[in-house]
């Protein structure tokens, strides 16, 4: 079972990624944003994939992106934001790709699974989804 680690600022966004990643079978360390520890939890949890809530202009997401690379280089980091310029900023900022909210769970399930087996060159914001 893969882990992935789930920073989020908002409670109820959190729930929402937590409840709906377990539903798919993956095993989630949720976080509040006060938790500072980041780097210990992924050691500790062996996470395959970080879900990181990001705002544009907020000093704290570029270090703790940096800190994340610098340590795990290869470990896919998903910035989840609600700001516009999330699609031309994200790489910048540190991360592999992103989610705006809100968000498709169906585009959630697609972007994590191309990151964890390793298909994640498409933007994942722009992927055409099957009409259900």
């Amino acid at each position: 079972m893969e882990t992935i680690l789930v920073k989020e600022t908002d409670l109820a966004t959190l729930e929402v990624l937590t409840v709906a990643l377990q539903m798919k079978g993956y095993r989630v360390f949720s976080l509040p944003d006060e938790y500072e520890n980041v780097l210990e939890i992924i050691r500790r949890q062996h996470a395959r994939l970080v879900l990181l809530d990001c705002r544009l202009g907020r000093d704290a997401d570029k270090p703790i992106t940096h800190w994340i690379k610098a340590h795990y280089p290869s470990l896919p980091l998903i910035a989840v934001s609600c700001d516009n310029n999330i699609g031309e900023e994200y790489h910048q900022l540190g991360f592999d790709g992103y989610l705006k909210k809100p968000f498709d769970l169906s585009l959630l399930y697609h972007t994590v699974r191309n990151f964890l087996h390793g298909r994640a060159n498409e933007k994942v914001n722009e992927v055409a989804l099957p009409d259900n």
